[in-house]
């Protein structure tokens, strides 16, 4: 069951993959207004994927920091990135019931642009991407816990109320063989009982006969 559900997510993980999307806009950040990757995250909630990007951000190495739901990376370096150490910051942004997530990458002296950085653009939204097809995932798998969680309470409570049942008709069962019994004793004591007239009768005309004689 667990290796299904593991290969399900994965299949999800990879076709997600190809549906996320991107877009390139400026985004409002504790450190002024910059541009920034934005991603959707299909499925995604905002607890579950902020918990998702604070590990996602802490794994860009550098000094790691969170401030007011924005996670920042200080002095990250990737070899696809180049060698010069960049800063990274991300955060999600909720609307209703669409959860996104914003990066933005300070190259030292310029914010990152698709235009005038295409390299190390394209390394950040390949990890954006990635980013979102996995935090949809674990929402998924998430999802599937409760709901697991809860098929095995109702599985439990079914089971509870099929023991009573079963006690039940145990008890029924009883109570016929017991009614049977009770049954047959009123018959035998009818018989008895009808004997028993039968003997008092003839045992009556008896004493008459006797008392004739006197």
């Amino acid at each position: 069951m667990k290796t299904i559900l593991f290969l399900a997510i994965t299949v999800c993980t990879f076709a997600s993959f190809g549906q996320i999307k991107t877009t390139e806009e400026a985004i409002s950040f504790s450190n002024g207004t910059h541009n920034a990757i934005v991603v959707t995250v299909p499925n995604g909630t905002s607890e579950g994927v902020n918990d998702q990007l604070k590990n996602e951000i802490k794994n860009w190495g550098g000094k790691f920091s969170e401030n007011k739901g924005e996670f920042s990376a200080i002095g990250s370096s990737m070899k696809k990135m180049g060698e010069k150490p960049f800063d990274g910051y991300a955060k999600v942004i909720e609307n209703g019931s669409v959860i996104k997530v914003a990066f933005t990458i300070d190259l030292g002296g310029a914010y990152m642009t698709s235009s005038d950085h295409s390299q190390q653009y394209k390394v950040i939204l390949e990890k954006a991407k990635e980013f979102a097809a996995k935090a949809g995932a674990a929402a998924i798998d998430a999802e599937l816990k409760v709901e697991e969680k809860l098929l095995k309470t109702m599985v439990k409570e079914q089971s509870d109320i099929e023991k009573e049942i079963s006690k039940s008709e145990s008890s029924i069962e009883k109570a016929k063989q017991t009614i049977a019994e009770e049954e047959k004793k009123i018959a035998d004591a009818k018989n008895a009982h009808d004997k028993k007239m039968g003997e008092v009768k003839a045992q009556g005309e008896k004493i008459s006969i006797i008392e004739k004689k006197k």
